[in-house]
């Protein structure tokens, strides 16, 4: 029986070959490991630093419609300001409403002008409403350490620091700031830290 020796030209063809095909599993693997790697540490990262929630309810108003989807800067430590919108812990559960006032601050509330900060009325140019259909009375406070004054952007629905038996949010149980809105499509693009306008003449 003859035996077929192959030529040395061939031998070199198929170490190449076999080479090739290596050093294109070995590629493969790497971009494997290196993306399982990468969506493990971004998925870390994405858990320390953000959340996500989904708004239910008229409360505030235009700027997030019922069913909204968000993404939430966690706090760590941040100070919250006028105007911010923030998801925070409540004894049922988790709301989103916006910092109008925080610690140190005098907070005048009426069912018949807007909020006054530090005797400033606030314009509250984002809000739809009255506070007039909210059932709040006139009533002064003056916000401890460590706590916050929020409000809905629909003044008649939203019930929230305005109401006494309400009251204001201890900045530790605030989750974090509402950064963008994911969903609906319409409404895609960063959401709150803008601060109320102040009123003239006031």
């Amino acid at each position: 029986m003859e035996i077929y020796h192959p030529k040395d030209d061939e031998l070199l063809r198929e170490m190449k070959r076999v080479r090739r095909v290596l050093k294109r599993k070995r590629l493969i693997t790497g971009l494997l490991v290196f993306l399982v790697l990468g969506c493990v540490f971004g998925w870390f990262v994405f858990n320390r630093y953000c959340t996500l929630a989904v708004f239910h309810g008229p409360a505030m108003g235009d700027t997030l419609a019922d069913g909204s989807l968000v993404l939430v800067w966690r706090g760590n430590g941040e100070t919250y300001r006028q105007g911010d919108i923030v998801l925070y812990e409540t004894g049922t559960g988790t709301q989103i409403k916006r910092v109008l006032a925080r610690e140190g601050d005098q907070v005048l509330v009426s069912p018949y002008v807007h909020l006054r900060v530090n005797g400033v009325t606030l314009a509250e140019p984002e809000t739809t409403g009255r506070n007039l259909d909210a059932g709040i009375r006139t009533r002064r406070l003056n916000l401890e350490e460590g706590t916050l004054f929020v409000e809905g952007d629909q003044l008649s629905l939203s019930v929230d620091s305005r109401h006494a038996d309400y009251e204001t949010v201890l900045e530790e149980k605030v989750i974090g700031k509402v950064r963008f809105v994911l969903w609906p499509a319409y409404r895609i693009g960063a959401a709150g830290s803008e601060e109320p306008a102040q009123e003239d003449g006031v």
